[in-house]
């Protein structure tokens, strides 16, 4: 038949005429919308999702074109964190998420995929081949005669059997060799991904990489150059952003050149000295200062430019997140919604570490409370040895902040000389944990205003200026969390049960009180399950980091059942508490394997519940405590 179907493409094989340009086009142009026509009616499936995608898209791109227009950073105020705001500029900006969704799968898809296959799939096919060839090789005759004949020989079967282990240790040797080189790659990949995705990617990592708990030494050694190695961005930009804060800060308001800045003020260029995840340290001589030390020596901390719209973006997704969560959960779960909320109270924390002004106003607070508490010549202390002590004690050092020169991208502060503490050495950490502890403890049950990020690059060790003995030195103050007083109380007696075994207080009153369980739960059914949780996985997990894993990883089902079929929640607040607190425990893990958080929390614990509750709560709540404290040791080593 000569006929052809109207969907038919013409051939172009066949000769045509030299048609006019406009012509042409309208033949072209008509030809194509004959395809596309084509092409809805046999795969309309197809053509409708195409066709929703790319209007999709295309609605997506004006609104962002419109918001860009109306809106800018600077609706987003800096002195607070402002959920709605955050979420109201980005909100209207999906092309600007989109792309951030599509970047953070491009970057950590690979190494979860590679992870999945070689320490995960890989091993269970191996596994699976292992077992069925041994299965076809005992079923065969041939096989079943030899073991008969060389199990009848003893002396040849000693010889094979030696064999047989010989080669088996070097095969085990050598997989240990090659699982270990490809952890120290996947390692290296993780990193540099996480410094491909920027600030709040490489605090992620900085968090782990002080949980030897939770990750293998050849994980926790290569996320550590996340505390110390993060790339730099430009000097001249810096410096830039250094002249354009301080000359803000001039009271003449001439205008000056940026040289003639830094110039007037530091007798030599500033030197970079380190680069974190929200901004760069640099080290400089002031040519004068308030100081009447004579100390002129300042740490220089300049912000990232482009860090704003970095964490807001980042900060929003994770929020939502949070909500996406919360409302699966209570569609498939009996749990309370808490997500949202704890994501937020981690995001009001985060967000505010960008205000450096905030961050100085945090450092002299702690500054004047931390010395009243633990350095000698205050009007208050937390430590029993400090109180009874004549001679003059200098245990926790704050820097000095040069308020006169700070500004919401750049804060100045006195320079301290130091060591970060997971690289003291074993004995310098042996002697300050009880310290550091106490401080992390005081700010939460005492002060209730803590140091948030306790990670290596801000617990420095530096020599006393009073006697030269090593001193704790507490640097990076944005990101601070706050616990009033009830909630300190009531974490005070949570803590204390906890230590010496009393569950049932600690369920039916302390997680009621701080928030964890609705006040009017039934928790009869709850509490085996919670006990087993707080026994295994917290209380009699040990130092031992490997039992610690196995033991998280037992309990990991009863979590599972706590979290699905009972209204358990998280407050807001214990985000940062977490954090803290893991912080701390993982930086004494990696110089004192043998670190106990609880054993080192009891003496602290014991002296706070003495001094801030009552004396018939005291007395509910710890009539064991002296008996145990005269033989020097803590409940739970009592126990064991």
């Amino acid at each position: 038949s000569n006929t052809t179907s109207h969907c038919a493409f013409p051939p172009s094989f066949l000769p045509s005429p030299q048609p006019h340009i406009g012509r042409l086009w309208t033949s072209n142009n008509s030809r194509m919308m004959k395809n596309i026509h084509c092409f809805a009616r046999r795969r309309p499936l197809s053509s409708l999702t195409a066709t929703t995608a790319l209007t999709t898209l295309g609605y997506a791109s004006y609104v962002e074109y419109t918001a860009g227009k109306s809106k800018t950073l600077q609706s987003i105020p800096r002195d607070r964190y402002d959920a709605d705001a955050i979420a109201n500029y980005w909100s209207e900006r999906p092309i600007s998420g989109l792309k951030r969704l599509l970047s953070i799968g491009t970057e950590l898809a690979p190494v979860a995929g590679e992870y999945l296959y070689k320490f995960h799939l890989r091993p269970r096919i191996h596994n699976k081949l292992n077992i069925s060839s041994n299965a076809d090789e005992c079923t065969t005759k041939d096989t079943s005669t030899r073991c008969e004949s060389v199990v009848a020989q003893d002396g040849e079967a000693n010889s094979m059997f030696a064999n047989l282990s010989s080669i088996g240790n070097t095969t085990t040797r050598s997989n240990d060799r090659q699982s270990t080189n490809e952890e120290r790659q996947l390692s290296q990949k993780l990193r540099k991904a996480l410094t491909n995705l920027g600030p709040t990617f490489i605090k992620c990592g900085q968090q782990i990489s002080i949980r030897p708990d939770l990750v293998s030494p050849t994980v926790l050694q290569e996320l550590q150059r996340l505390c110390d190695a993060v790339p730099p961005f430009d000097d001249e930009l810096a410096l830039q952003v250094l002249a354009e804060e301080l000359q803000s800060k001039m009271t003449d308001n001439e205008s000056r050149r940026n040289n003639d800045v830094l110039e007037e003020m530091f007798e030599s260029r500033p030197k970079l000295v380190a680069a974190a995840s929200l901004g760069q340290v640099y080290k400089a001589k002031l040519r004068f200062s308030s100081d009447d030390t004579g100390t002129y020596d300042v740490a220089i901390k300049i912000q990232r430019p482009d860090i704003l719209s970095t964490v807001t973006l980042d900060l929003f997704l994770l929020v939502t997140y949070g909500k996406i969560v919360d409302r699966i959960c209570s569609i498939v779960t009996n749990q309370v919604p808490y997500h949202e909320n704890f994501l937020n109270g981690f995001s009001q924390g985060a967000y505010m570490e960008l205000n450096y002004e905030n961050e100085a106003a945090n450092q002299m607070y702690f500054r004047k409370e931390l010395h009243d508490r633990f350095n000698s010549g205050g009007d208050r202390f937390s430590l029993n040895f400090l109180r009874n002590s004549n001679k003059r004690v200098e245990q926790v050092i704050v820097p000095k902040v040069h308020e006169q020169y700070t500004t919401q991208r750049v804060l100045i502060s006195e320079w301290i000389d130091g060591t970060p503490l997971a690289q003291a050495p074993p004995e310098e950490i042996r002697q300050l944990i009880p310290t550091g502890v106490a401080l992390f403890l005081c700010q939460l049950l005492d002060i209730g205003r803590f140091h948030a990020d306790p990670h290596p690059g801000n617990l420095y060790v530096t020599k006393s200026k009073v006697d030269g003995s090593p001193t704790l030195c507490l640097l990076d103050f944005g990101l601070i969390a706050n616990v009033d007083e009830k909630a300190r109380d009531s974490m005070t007696e949570a803590i204390v049960n906890l230590l010496q075994g009393d569950y049932d207080t600690l369920i039916a009153k302390d997680a009621k009180h701080l928030g964890f369980l609705p006040h009017e739960m039934d928790v009869t059914e709850l509490k085996p399950v919670l006990k087993n949780i707080l026994k295994e996985g917290l209380v009699e997990s040990g130092s031992n980091l490997h039992d610690r894993r196995r033991n998280l990883m037992a309990i990991s089902n009863d979590l599972n059942d706590v979290f699905f079929n009972y209204p358990f929640s998280v407050p807001p607040f214990f985000a940062l508490v977490t954090r803290g607190l893991g912080l701390l425990e993982g930086i004494a893990l990696s110089g004192d394997p043998s670190f106990d958080i609880f054993k080192a929390s009891y003496p602290y614990a014991k002296q706070r519940a003495m001094d801030k509750l009552s004396v018939s709560d005291y007395r509910r709540i710890s009539r064991n405590l002296f008996s145990l404290s005269f033989l020097g040791t803590s409940p739970r080593n009592d126990r064991k």
